[in-house]
């Protein structure tokens, strides 16, 4: 009887079931990374937040670093992380459980593909583009081309800066060659293996600076624009909300004066220059 209980017993051990050591979903690559000293490093990627992930390998294994995921420990998310390994040791499984006999298995990745963030696009006022973006992963010798279109899917290359190495930088590029209407602008990235990758693409509005001015603004009745006198004739005209032009005059002096009485609200004011250059100012009429 006991004979069978023992046999039982070892039979019910190969069908329980083993409790994983891998959250799901989670991965661990070993990667070439220039950044590191060794040039060796490892990506945890969809780990839950806030926990300590340990990475194993050599003979005996045993733990060669450990990294703590970014969050609230136990939060509702997933980060990512990134840690330096010497080159020389086999690595064989990540896992957050201390002196765990298996986890996620290490995958060899290559290089770490360049991340970019907060990529933004703005106007600085002197009729031109800045463009701001911030990297993470980013080994050396990564380049970055500024690429700019007038359709959105035509891209030429405008610039292209060199990475400094770092695994966060935050780069900056103003484009000078001003262009009116609608641009386009993406970040093309080339690494150490000559992969490409795209940042999303952002687009901006520019119109040009006739030097025009409205005064006073806001006003309660009659008000004055001013235009230079290079873009004379010019033609004037004022919007409300509904988009219906609600004022119309051209003027060759370069102070007109418009006395239309106009409902409180807020207006564009449109001014064509005779060379057809547009710029769209607003009224508040209180």
């Amino acid at each position: 009887m006991k004979k069978f209980l023992l046999i039982l017993l070892v039979i019910m051990g190969f069908f329980h079931p083993v409790i994983a050591q891998c959250p799901r979903n989670a991965f661990a690559f070993l990667s070439t990374y220039q950044q590191c000293p060794l040039g060796c490093g490892v990506l945890l990627k969809d780990w839950p937040e806030g926990v300590i992930v340990n990475i194993y390998g050599g003979s005996p294994i045993g733990v060669i670093t450990s990294v703590i995921i970014p969050g609230t420990y136990g939060g509702p998310g997933i980060g990512n992380a990134f840690s330096c390994v010497p080159c020389g040791i086999p690595l064989i499984f990540a896992s957050a459980i201390p002196g765990a006999t298996n986890g996620c298995v290490i995958i060899t990745l290559g290089t770490v593909p360049v991340k970019l963030r907060n990529f933004s696009l703005s106007t600085t006022g002197s009729n031109s583009s800045l463009l701001k973006w911030t990297t993470y992963n980013e080994p050396g010798s990564t380049k970055y081309t500024v690429q700019r279109s007038n359709d959105s899917r035509n891209f030429s290359d405008i610039t292209t800066l060199i990475g400094n190495g770092n695994n966060s930088s935050t780069y900056t590029y103003e484009d000078i060659s001003f262009q009116e209407g609608t641009l386009f602008y993406r970040i093309k990235i080339t690494d150490i293996t000559d992969k490409i990758s795209y940042s999303e693409i952002a687009l901006i509005k520019n119109q040009p600076n006739l030097g025009v001015s409205i005064y006073p603004n806001p006003v309660e009745s009659d008000f004055k624009v001013t235009i230079p006198s290079k873009f004379l004739p010019a033609t004037v005209r004022i919007y409300n909300t509904e988009g219906k032009a609600v004022h119309t005059v051209t003027t060759l002096q370069p102070t007109l004066s418009i006395n239309k009485r106009l409902a409180k609200g807020i207006y564009a004011v449109r001014i064509t220059g005779n060379n057809n250059a547009t710029v769209t100012q607003t009224l508040l009429i209180k």
